[in-house]
């Protein structure tokens, strides 16, 4: 069952006396959880603009913006703009020994971050050479279910009349099942 948000509406101020026509003014929202992402790029925002940006997608996408093995070797640092906002320079942090690649890919960076943005959102790029943090490390794969558990596991889920369902039920319970 899907619950679907509840419409509220409230009256900001009464109607006008002695105007013909005149209706009250009201205000409407939707009641009920909302999607984080909404909240999470209005609080973002300052942050971001601080050091340029427009918003934070650049820092969150730069690994799908440049591909993994440029995103591990650059780190996006702010866009800085002149006085009379026709230059706009992206600056990237990078080590020594990466410097010269970055170079040479100048116009491909530049190419595929006005595409993901869809504007000329950078015109030039300026390089600050320092060291890059390591990439996070991937999370300890979990031991599987002992034999017992995995039979409780089956057991459970086997009155599961479809099979993607029961499926589903199965890989969140030896998720689980094992902490």
């Amino acid at each position: 069952m899907v619950r679907r948000p509840q419409t509220l509406t409230q009256q900001i101020a009464p109607s006008p006396a002695g105007v013909e026509g005149a209706k009250a003014e009201t205000r409407t929202w939707k009641a009920g959880p909302r999607a984080l992402s909404v909240d999470l790029a209005k609080v973002a925002r300052p942050a971001a603009r601080k050091f340029g940006f427009a918003d934070a997608r650049l820092f969150a996408d730069w690994p799908i913006i440049m591909g993994e093995a440029i995103a591990r070797m650059t780190l996006p640092l702010a866009i800085k703009r002149d006085k009379t906002g026709d230059r706009r320079t992206l600056v990237l942090k990078c080590s020594a020994a990466a410097a010269p690649l970055i170079q040479h890919y100048t116009q491909q960076i530049l190419e595929r971050v006005n595409t993901h943005y869809g504007f000329s959102a950078v015109t030039h790029l300026q390089m600050k050479q320092g060291p890059i943090p390591p990439p996070p490390l991937p999370p300890k794969p979990r031991p599987p279910l002992s034999a017992e558990a995995e039979a409780a596991l089956q057991g459970r889920v086997s009155e599961v009349e479809t099979e993607p369902l029961r499926a589903a039920l199965l890989a969140l319970g030896r998720c689980t099942g094992n902490r």
